[in-house]
């Protein structure tokens, strides 16, 4: 029962002319923390399609909004595993402002797993047991 956290920075690209970042950003930042999760856990998306050929594509993805970050703020991404079936996974993100500023972003994504072919395909179970380690702890929601 652990979760992952990534800091990142708010450059110029992310913000829009309204100086918060864009709303199409977040994904990338979740992407980050699912990523870095999965290298934690010891499953590298590279080792996973080049060594098993074994993909995760994004079947459906959420966000709700609270808050806006800035340009050059130093944002927390957390990120936890909500759950790991034969075939999906589903991954919980937060990600939170500067010191005091809370949470700004509740959202997440969920993956097929699929062959290269692109056909669905059982996850391992080894790889089920490694991502149910990251299993999210009681407080956790989606939404």
């Amino acid at each position: 029962m652990r979760e992952h956290r990534e800091i990142v920075r708010v450059g110029y690209p992310d913000v829009d002319r309204m100086g918060f970042v864009h709303h199409g950003r977040y994904p990338i930042w979740f992407e980050i923390g699912r990523t870095e999760l999965m290298r934690a856990a010891g499953l590298t998306y590279a080792r996973l399609e080049d060594e098993r050929g074994l993909m995760f594509p994004v079947i459906e993805l959420g966000a709700r909004f609270r808050a806006p970050a800035r340009y050059d703020e130093l944002l927390t991404v957390r990120t936890v595993v909500a759950a790991v079936g034969g075939v999906r996974v589903r991954f919980l993100c937060r990600i939170e402002g500067p010191e005091g500023a809370g949470e700004l972003v509740r959202g997440f994504t969920e993956h097929a797993s699929c062959g290269r072919d692109g056909r669905p395909r059982r996850i391992p179970a080894d790889v089920r047991e490694m991502l149910s380690g990251w299993l999210a702890p009681g407080g956790w929601q989606e939404q």
